[in-house]
């Protein structure tokens, strides 16, 4: 497996974020806002099998949220900081999909529910994999909002994209375990909970089976080095040391080193998932006992 097919769903995620549609006109009205129909998000948390190290001091984050607005007031916030970001004043100066927005709600407290008028047409521009579902491209959707707006929306927990008949639903989630990010053990568990949420993000469907474990990758994708993570420790706060061990990834090609290889993602996965003051600024990985380290560093990888 090469690095390239290993983020083609960030890179186009990246590439939707934020996008404009000027070929399509923007009514004077905004779609209804208010939604009536239930949410069922799924929030997935896995803690690892890790050695983690001891605690040091996080600093506090001094960035503004929305997390004081409740309710339809605060699903109506996230949906307006989108829109600031992206520059248009309508959901329907969005590209399609998302200008199929009817209406929005909050079920529940950092859960944001999106819905989409039945019309969409799924795969209408032929990108996805064979193996990708509808559920994929809904939880895509979701992680194009996480890109705009959720390293400032500490509160905002999961976004889901559902048609308005229900009959096709998508949900991007932080993946949180409520870890202390004083705590250096915790903390590196909760980061390791993103990543292989992050994981199952792009690799559940092609793998028919949901990644709660590790093995579960590892199964389906016997010689990616991704699936030989061993130890995830964190030495200061925002550092992450992740070591693989050897295995029958070693016989692979790959376009570089496995330590830049899974570094790159690992760091991609969790920051998407990450608000300020959650993210990691650096990831060191530790292959063939030493011999292959690489360091990814937020600043090189922001998207």
């Amino acid at each position: 497996m090469r690095i390239r097919s290993f983020i083609a769903l960030s890179v186009m995620a990246l590439l939707m974020n934020g996008c404009s549609a000027p070929e399509s006109p923007t009514p004077t009205a905004e779609p209804v806002k208010s939604a009536s129909a239930p949410a069922n998000p799924t929030v997935a948390a896995t803690n690892p099998e890790t050695e983690l190290a001891e605690n040091s001091i996080a600093p506090a984050s001094t960035e503004p949220t929305d997390s004081a607005l409740t309710g339809q007031e605060w699903a109506d916030s996230k949906i307006q900081m989108w829109k600031d970001n992206s520059g248009i004043k309508s959901t329907r100066g969005f590209l399609y999909p998302y200008n199929l927005m009817t209406s929005w709600e909050s079920p529940k407290e950092g859960v944001l529910k999106i819905y989409l008028d039945n019309s969409m047409i799924f795969n209408r521009d032929g990108m996805q994999e064979s193996y990708q579902t509808r559920e994929d491209e809904l939880r895509v959707m979701g992680l194009v909002m996480f890109e705009s707006v959720g390293e400032k929306s500490p509160e905002l927990e999961s976004v889901t994209f559902a048609t308005e008949d229900g009959k096709n639903s998508g949900t991007y989630t932080r993946a949180r375990t409520g870890a202390d990010p004083n705590d250096r053990k915790a903390w590196a568990k909760e980061k390791y909970a993103q990543w292989l949420s992050g994981m199952n993000d792009v690799y559940e469907s092609m793998c028919h089976a949901e990644i709660t474990t590790l093995e579960v990758y590892r199964n389906c994708l016997p010689s990616d080095p991704h699936a030989y993570v061993d130890k995830v420790t964190s030495p200061a706060f925002g550092e992450l040391v992740v070591t693989i061990k050897d295995g029958p990834w070693m016989d692979g090609t790959y376009d570089m080193p496995a330590s830049s290889f899974v570094s790159g993602n690992m760091i991609i996965k969790i920051n998407d998932k990450a608000a300020v003051g959650e993210q990691v600024e650096k990831l060191t990985v530790i292959a063939r006992d030493g011999e292959d380290t690489g360091t990814a560093l937020r600043e090189e990888w922001m998207q």
